[in-house]
């Protein structure tokens, strides 16, 4: 993979932070630039108790793509989403589950007109994903009174249609204007069973990448393939959703699940040829960009670095794990994948010299320094 350059360990994070500015930012840039933005900031839309925030737009990112959350109570009422069916022709559309439940509808609109494929419906829930290709018929419901759904849109620029359509004067008969392309033959399926309707595996067995961008497909949260890279002293378990076989090379998609850097190892240096962001799932991460201080990022922030950036990036606790949209689909992920091997597991190993030593009140480890055996909990009155 010739996208990702590692300059070496000689340049750790310490290094890149001299005479640095804060990467932070309220708001998000009209242009691209590094930056950090904290869970529920971003250009804002909406009102009430339903709020869309823009953490990474089309602007901030040169139109490689943008981040969309959604977060607000769901249609509770029972019957077919309120939301037409529809298609765009030019936009990937890929719908994650934050928080809550949303059941998601596909099928690519040549097998739906010629009758050659199935309708897919899932019900996501936390770490479940759909993913969209151009010209896949879609809709959706959000089915819990607090929920959030994480979008990414690609190209990017796509927000723009949100925002005319929030203004009086947007005429609803010019959705082609706005690569929006109604389709009211589609009914949705109404026969889901344990979350699943239409072919393929879901929670019942592993669920595959298709290799093309032809048509829609679901991954579960940890049945998708799975690889693990230990390169760097530390591992790192990379959970691809979209590759560039997916999307025809336009951009990448998964998770990185990452072990706590001990003391003694070092985080390389990264320049990727592509504009990427990270956002923040569990854990502790931590972001050096070259020119600005290192940023710690937790549960929902967004870090965006653009292409050709050098960057360096390490967990500051155990199973740190966050998503990552690349610009493209040869990018930092690509690399970790060639560089690691498959793994069925979505978990690292860890060894006992490795794991944390008990230290909390009340509790030992039996006098053997945290090496071997199960931690005595010491009650007055009671012997376990």
């Amino acid at each position: 993979m010739k996208s990702v350059t590692v300059l070496g360990a000689i340049a750790s994070s310490t290094a890149l932070t001299e005479a640095a500015k804060s990467l932070w930012v309220n708001n998000t840039p009209l242009s691209v630039q590094p930056y950090a933005i904290l869970k529920g900031h971003g250009t804002p839309l909406g009102g009430g108790d339903v709020w869309n925030r823009f953490p990474v737009s089309g602007n901030s990112s040169g139109g490689a793509f943008t981040i969309m959350t959604t977060h607000g109570p769901g249609d509770l009422r029972a019957g077919p989403p309120g939301l037409f069916p529809h298609v765009h022709k030019k936009t990937y559309e890929n719908f994650f589950a934050t928080k809550g439940r949303i059941q998601l509808w596909a099928q690519g609109l040549d097998g739906f007109l010629k009758g050659t494929t199935q309708q897919l419906t899932r019900i996501l829930t936390k770490g479940d994903f759909g993913a969209v290709p151009q010209n896949g018929i879609h809709t959706f419901k959000v089915l819990d009174h607090d929920s959030t759904l994480t979008g990414v849109l690609v190209p990017g620029g796509f927000e723009e249609f949100f925002f005319a359509m929030s203004k009086p004067t947007f005429n609803p008969t010019a959705l082609n204007t706005w690569d929006v392309y109604p389709q009211l033959n589609f009914t949705p399926r109404a026969d889901a069973v344990n979350s699943k309707g239409g072919e393929g595996n879901w929670y019942n067995g592993p669920n595959t990448l298709p290799g093309s961008n032809a048509n829609p497909y679901f991954i579960a949260k940890n049945y998708g393939p799975k690889y693990i890279n230990d390169k760097h002293g530390y591992y790192q378990i990379i959970t691809p959703l979209v590759t560039g076989k997916e999307s025809n090379n336009q951009f990448a998609q998964g998770h990185i699940t990452m072990d706590l850097k001990r003391g003694n190892k070092t985080s390389p240096t990264q320049k990727v040829a592509q504009h990427m962001a990270f956002m923040l799932e569990e854990g502790e991460l931590h972001v050096g960009v070259e020119g600005y201080d290192e940023v710690r990022l937790i549960e929902g922030d967004i870090v965006f670095v653009p292409k050709n950036t050098p960057f360096t990036y390490y967990a500051g606790a155990e199973f740190t794990k966050f998503m990552y949209v690349s610009g493209g689909g040869d990018g930092l992920d690509a690399t970790l994948i060639q560089g690691g091997k498959p793994t069925s597991k979505a978990v690292y190993p860890v060894s006992q010299d490795e794991a944390t030593a008990f230290s909390a009140p009340g509790i030992s480890d039996g006098g053997k320094g945290g090496k071997g055996g199960m931690p005595m909990l010491r009650i007055p009155g009671f012997r376990i």
